[in-house]
């Protein structure tokens, strides 16, 4: 997003810009989770304390933690710069994850930001920092598969990975971290296994897209293109995803039983009401100010 800023942006004009993008989500998700939450009431004392506090809904923490992400990441991103290309580039980017390691491990036993929920409770959450700078690097790097056989590798082997990760993981049920760490580092904020596993996730993903993009089929191209357009609203679904799991017992009681259904079902109702949420707002704000601009034509055009 850094790099894709327009030539006019500042870096303090696009971190505000992000914020404001963030910001107003989340204070409409606050005020919705307390209105079902508190008995379909709005109150604006309550509803302050838990906007600046972060803690009305589990997943707010996030929030928090992404807000602090957003307002370095011009500071990370030159950094991130400075290990671009050169003789020494790959033993600039190891220094930069070596220091952002010792950040987040810094930050977690040293610091300290809200008591929210995991990641929250520290600043710039903790080894989320570390996965924050992690992803920069692989952006930097233009990490990419161009060629269908070495995919189809890349694929069966991030299976292996991803099998193996997730065998140690129930396993070892997060001992290793415990051990090393004891409680500050073991699911939230992340410690090794959770780290561990959460890439090779990425990685199996990564693969397995990749290859299907070299098929040059319609279907795989569309089932990319479905998946990408729900990541546009990921943050929305985030934000109110707790909300309507605890409701949906109410409004659906005949699926109380674990079913096929009712995972189909509650994954499609935790998606869609957040999107058709916000597609309803979009297209009532351009309506709104497609009526204001012709207004203001017809005000501008009236004669004196």
């Amino acid at each position: 997003s850094l790099e894709r800023r327009g030539e006019q942006e500042s870096l303090s004009r696009w971190v505000c810009r992000r914020l404001w993008r963030i910001l107003v989500p989340y204070l409409a998700a606050v005020a919705v989770c307390q209105f079902f939450r508190c008995g379909y009431q709005l109150s604006l004392g309550p509803y302050v304390l838990w906007a600046l506090n972060f803690n009305l809904e589990g997943q707010f923490y996030f929030v928090l933690v992404y807000l602090q992400l957003i307002a370095v990441a011009p500071l990370l991103y030159l950094l991130t710069l400075s290990c671009r290309g050169g003789r020494f580039c790959a033993l600039r980017r190891l220094l930069f994850l070596a220091a952002a390691l010792i950040a987040s491990v810094f930050s977690v036993k040293h610091t300290a930001a809200l008591q929210t929920y995991g990641g929250g409770n520290y600043l710039l959450g903790g080894s989320f920092l570390l996965l924050f700078v992690m992803g920069m690097l692989a952006a930097d790097m233009g990490v990419e598969i161009r060629y269908r056989n070495r995919a189809a590798v890349c694929a069966a082997v991030s299976t292996v990975i991803l099998a193996g990760s997730a065998a140690f993981l129930l396993t070892d049920r997060l001992s290793l971290d415990e051990s090393l760490s004891g409680w500050l580092l073991r699911v939230n904020p992340p410690g090794i296994t959770i780290t561990v596993y959460s890439l090779s996730v990425l990685f199996f993903l990564f693969s397995w897209c990749s290859l299907g993009a070299l098929q040059n089929s319609a279907v795989v191209d569309r089932m990319l293109s479905v998946l990408a357009w729900l990541g546009r609203y990921t943050l929305y679904i985030f934000l109110y995803h707790m909300l309507i799991l605890d409701w949906l017992p109410v409004l659906l009681p005949f699926l109380m039983e674990k079913s096929v259904l009712k995972t189909a079902v509650y994954l499609g109702m935790m998606t869609g009401l957040p999107i058709g949420g916000k597609l309803l707002y979009d297209r009532l704000r351009r309506s709104l100010t497609g009526k204001a601009r012709e207004d203001g034509k017809g005000v501008s055009l009236r004669p004196e």
